[in-house]
């Protein structure tokens, strides 16, 4: 009698564990983004230069960039900018002067789902493959060599998984994570890794860049803690660089002057 009601309670606690499993397989992409919609005649006003791109890399796939250009006398090249898993690139104006000013033009795309882009998004091959489709495009126009990729937050691991894949100037990484699995862990470390559809393994992408890295870390980040994230330290090499702003909360980094006086010398 005992026996058959300890299995009981396993079989109970086994189908309980799955349909968990099930409903974080489910709703992973709520968890994960959380994109501002824009129709498509939604309008821009922008003080500086500026036009709406569209990019194809998929049937029944737009994706919307916004590309802006510098007032310098004499280009450094592109920043390709990657955004958080918020809003989308209609957005202060501010993001794009801290470029446009350091002498370079710049291209923010949205991620499908995201602003006026369009299509479903379903798995990691899309989220990065729609932004590697964008950066060969632009190589075509700047060269590869002449863009820098910037990625903020969950932009970050799609950054890296680009720039591993091609030859850009730099990498820049903003408030980063070890991984998309590193965050799962922090908060469900009982879900198998299995179930993730986006794992952004930045810790893997980072042993195989050429290119110099370099990262500003939010010291009271208190959406992707800092103490995980340091760990991408390891894999940084001679000419890359880290810094920890002390003080400054996840949002709003790009603001810090402390970053803005270390993009000012990253981006001679």
């Amino acid at each position: 009698m005992i026996r058959k009601s300890i299995y009981s309670i396993c079989g109970m606690l086994v189908v309980l564990y799955l349909g968990v499993c099930i409903y974080f397989y489910t709703i992973q992409e709520s968890i994960i983004f959380n994109p501002r919609y824009l129709s498509e005649d939604a309008r821009y006003e922008y003080s500086f230069d500026f036009k709406e791109r569209w990019f194809e890399p998929a049937p029944e796939v737009r994706i919307h960039a916004i590309h802006a250009f510098t007032e310098s006398d004499s280009v450094k090249g592109l920043v390709m900018y990657l955004h958080g898993n918020r809003g989308s690139n209609r957005t202060n104006s501010d993001k794009y002067t801290l470029f446009l000013n350091n002498g370079y033009d710049m291209i923010y795309p949205d991620y499908r789902i995201y602003g006026k882009s369009r299509g479903e998004l379903e798995n990691e091959e899309d989220l990065v493959g729609d932004i590697k489709f964008v950066f060969r495009q632009m190589a075509e126009e700047y060269g590869e060599k002449n863009i820098v990729i910037v990625g903020y937050s969950l932009g970050s691991g799609i950054a890296a998984q680009v720039a591993k894949d091609f030859d850009p100037k730099k990498l820049i990484l903003w408030t980063p994570f070890y991984s998309l699995v590193d965050v799962k862990d922090s908060q469900f470390p009982f879900l198998p890794d299995a179930l993730m559809n986006y794992t952004l393994r930045t810790n893997e992408a980072l042993p195989q860049l050429e290119e110099p890295v370099h990262i500003f870390y939010a010291g009271a980040d208190e959406v992707l803690p800092v103490e995980r994230s340091l760990k991408l330290t390891e894999y940084l090499k001679a000419g890359d660089s880290y810094e920890v702003i002390e003080g400054q909360r996840h949002g709003w980094i790009y603001r810090h002057p402390e970053l803005q006086k270390g993009l000012q010398k990253i981006l001679r």
